[in-house]
């Protein structure tokens, strides 16, 4: 639902832009102060207060993101395995995190450079040609299912470049320095998406791009900069700086040339980064105004320090575990059958398997999908015993871990071939399974 918009006039004064649809603000009698926050926000605080609550989905945190590492907070969220969004709203994108008991399993994006065909692109899966192709025949978000229909893609292939989009948009959110963020209370859909991600390996893999980034900053302040030329190519640039540095005009920022060169923000600033320690480029706080770059130290980048990991404790029998799990990959393939895609799926799962593409775990090496979706018993509780010395302190977590790779890799082909009311039936299905292996 999109929120009511209001409009600050010439005046100072506090317009609806919707003037036929009175303000939502029923209850909201009374005085009140306003906050002093960064330029993107305006907060009212009720004097005195009269407590009160709403229900979801409502606003239960919002800030500056230039006050404190949006890390710390998502690192919170994820000890308190909190269930909802993190919105995050920057010059020229929004972006969104869904969390589910404190892990990663869905992002949203409207930056170009986040989608799913330029993902591809980037990782060197399709050509664009491909995608474009494909574009002009079906919406974006038929993108991947396409692309794996007409035998462009393998399906374990598109998994892993939907997962890794996930991950870019993680990390952008988490190294954004300006704009506002709002934490959003609202139930998260089952059939939202079937991608489930550690949110501490994601923070750990962040840590190093926070520290790259902070060298960065000591010569690249933001991204709203101009950058212009300073001297050709010598053939001595990686393919992205080339490409970048013939972008280059001086009417640009670095925000714009991520946009038309489809690199995060992360990515164009490290180039435009390299473009000025190598002399090639100038930055300008205005357009066509080159400003000789400073000079300054390449100083060592500091070493991550690394958040202690969230373990779960677990007491439930390694043979439950697969039994439960064996009931799950079941109820999967059955749904999918009643389409009479079963075969094609189990083969698919089998291709991603049999490659390591879902996990390294040990415990699942040589093992295969039956035609019914379940793994031998036998051979898989036998498995775990034989490697559980390998499977770090908590043997039954990484376990689990290994089976929910596998488990999310199936929902994820079921839910681009089921219609909608199916795919929530199964994902509410699978849900109540697993809550029988939730610790006492």
């Amino acid at each position: 639902m999109t929120p009511p918009r209001f409009r600050i006039d010439g005046s100072s004064q506090l317009v609806p832009e919707e003037r036929q649809s009175p303000p939502p603000l029923a209850g909201r009698t009374g005085s009140y102060a306003l906050m002093t926050t960064a330029p993107d926000l305006l907060v009212f605080s009720r004097v005195p207060a009269q407590g009160g609550t709403t229900s979801a989905p409502r606003v239960v945190l919002t800030g500056d993101a230039s006050g404190f590492p949006l890390s710390d907070l998502i690192a919170f969220l994820s000890q308190s395995r909190w269930s909802g969004l993190v919105r995050v709203r920057t010059p020229g994108t929004e972006r969104s995190l869904t969390l589910r008991e404190g892990e990663v399993r869905g992002a949203s994006s409207d930056d170009p450079s986040d989608r799913l065909g330029e993902v591809l692109v980037r990782l060197g899966y399709v050509d664009r040609a491909k995608i474009e192709q494909v574009l002009r025949e079906q919406p974006p978000s038929k993108v991947g299912r396409a692309l794996v229909e007409r035998g462009y893609l393998q399906a374990h292939d598109l998994f892993k470049c939907v997962t890794h989009q996930v991950s870019e948009i993680f990390h952008a959110i988490v190294l954004c320095r300006e704009g506002s963020f709002f934490l959003i209370d609202q139930p998260v859909d089952d059939k939202a998406s079937h991608i489930q991600l550690s949110t501490q390996s994601l923070l750990m893999d962040s840590i190093r791009k926070i520290d790259e980034l902070a060298h960065f900053r000591k010569r690249i302040p933001h991204g709203r900069l101009y950058v212009g030329p300073k001297r050709a190519s010598d053939g001595k640039l990686e393919a992205d700086e080339d490409r970048v540095l013939a972008l280059l005009d001086g009417r640009r920022t670095i925000l714009e040339l991520g946009f038309l060169a489809k690199l995060s923000e992360f990515d164009i600033t490290k180039v435009v980064f390299r473009l000025l320690e190598g002399g090639y480029a100038v930055l300008s706080e205005q357009p066509l105004v080159p400003v000789a770059p400073s000079v300054s130290e390449k100083a060592p980048v500091a070493t991550p320090s690394r958040p202690a990991p969230f373990v779960r404790q677990s007491r439930v029998d390694h043979r439950e575990v697969v039994r439960v799990f064996n009931l799950i990959f079941k109820e999967i393939r059955d749904e999918v059958a009643r389409k009479g895609m079963d075969s094609e799926f189990i083969a698919a799962a089998n291709v991603a398997l049999s490659g390591q593409a879902l996990t390294s775990s040990p415990v699942l090496q040589g093992l295969s999908l039956a035609a019914d979706g379940t793994l031998a018993e036998p051979q898989l509780i036998e498995a775990f015993e034989r490697h559980r010395t390998r499977l770090g302190s908590e043997p039954i977590a990484s376990f689990k871990q290994a089976l929910s790779d596998v488990m999310f890799f199936l929902l994820f082909q079921a839910g681009e071939l089921l219609e909608s009311r199916a795919d929530e039936d199964l994902a509410r299905r699978v849900k109540e399974l697993l809550a029988t292996l939730e610790s006492p």
